[in-house]
């Protein structure tokens, strides 16, 4: 089984309105020739570091994860990690962060993006095999 944890559209929508902004404003200063390129390179280098964070946040609102007999595939928006059946414990819900956490037999925990509180008996199932 798969489960998509979708973009929000207001989300999208108000971080290409950021990265609009920020590549406008620069282009605007250094256009303009107020500033010199050389001369502003801890404002450049800022606005780059921002327009950074502005598409790992747009990355990190996306996922997926698919649930079968040989494990977990868990993509995040960024990477997709893969998790054996034998590394996972238990499967159990998170109140705080709204979802389904995978307990691995290593103490840690993966977050499941798309997956509701409501499903987390067909993801034990779909790992049985059932």
């Amino acid at each position: 089984m798969t489960w998509t944890r979708h973009r929000p559209k207001a989300l999208s929508w108000a971080l290409l309105l950021a990265f609009v902004l920020v590549v406008g404003f620069t282009i605007a200063r250094y256009a303009g020739g107020g500033v010199a390129l050389g001369d502003d390179l801890l404002g450049l280098a800022v606005r780059l570091a921002v327009l950074a964070l502005i598409v790992l946040a747009y990355l990190r609102t996306g996922g997926s994860t698919s649930a079968s007999r040989e494990g977990l595939v868990v993509h995040n928006g960024i990477r997709a990690t893969q998790v054996p059946t034998e590394a996972i414990r238990t499967v159990q819900e998170d109140p705080r962060r709204g979802g389904v956490v995978a307990l691995l037999t290593t103490g840690q925990g993966v977050e499941l993006p798309g997956v509701p509180i409501t499903d987390v008996r067909q993801v034990r199932r779909a790992l049985k095999g059932r």
